[in-house]
C-alpha cells in the first residue's frame, strides 16, 4: 500500500517536467522564449574609424589624443537623447586622460528616429601597436524622449591601424 502511494506521488511530481518539456516548446532546448520573439534595440552600429565625422585620418603607433569616431543609427520608432558612450579597446590603446582611464564620449544632440548619430572618443596609441586589425566594444547609454529610464546597447566591432602613408615624388 505504501509503495503504491509513493509511486503515485512520484508520478504526480514528475508530471510538470513531462508537460513543461513537451509539445515542441523551444524553452526546453535552451533556445530562448520563442522563435517569434525579436528583441531589436533602438541603436544599431554602423562604422568605427579614426578621425572625425567628416574626416577620416591615418594613424600609427605612438600617436596621441587621436579622435576615434563610432557611427550608429537610431533604428527605433522614437527619438533618443542623453546619448553617452564608453569605449573598450585592447592593450596598446588608452584614453587621452591616461592609461587605466575609461574612454568616454557624449553626444551633444538628440537623435531623431531613423537618423544616424556618432560618438567621438579620444585615444592614445602605444608606440608598439602594429599595423593590423583590432577588436573593440562600445557601450551606448541613452534615453527615449518622453520616457524615463536609461537604456543600454552594446556593439562589438573591428577597426584597423593603417599607418601613415608616405608618398615619395620624383620629378
Amino acid at each position: 500500500m505504501i509503495l503504491k502511494i509513493l509511486f503515485a506521488l512520484f508520478v504526480i511530481g514528475l508530471m510538470p517536467f513531462v508537460f513543461e518539456n513537451s509539445y515542441a516548446q523551444i524553452k526546453s532546448g535552451g533556445f530562448g522564449d520563442s522563435p517569434f520573439e525579436r528583441d531589436f534595440g533602438d541603436v544599431k552600429f554602423l562604422d568605427a574609424y579614426f578621425g572625425t565625422i567628416n574626416d577620416k585620418i591615418e594613424i600609427e603607433g605612438g600617436d596621441s589624443n587621436v579622435p576615434f569616431t563610432v557611427v550608429f543609427a537610431n533604428v527605433g520608432t522614437q527619438d533618443i537623447t542623453g546619448i553617452r558612450g564608453q569605449l573598450s579597446l585592447p592593450l596598446g590603446f588608452s584614453g587621452s586622460d591616461g592609461p587605466g582611464s575609461i574612454i568616454f564620449a557624449d553626444s551633444d544632440s538628440n537623435s531623431l528616429a531613423g537618423d544616424n548619430f556618432h560618438l567621438t572618443f579620444f585615444v592614445n596609441i602605444d608606440k608598439n601597436v602594429k599595423i593590423q586589425q583590432y577588436p573593440g566594444t562600445v557601450k551606448v547609454d541613452y534615453s527615449r524622449l518622453r520616457e524615463s529610464g536609461v537604456r543600454t546597447a552594446f556593439a562589438d566591432f573591428d577597426f584597423k591601424i593603417t599607418g601613415d602613408s608616405v608618398i615619395n615624388v620624383k620629378a
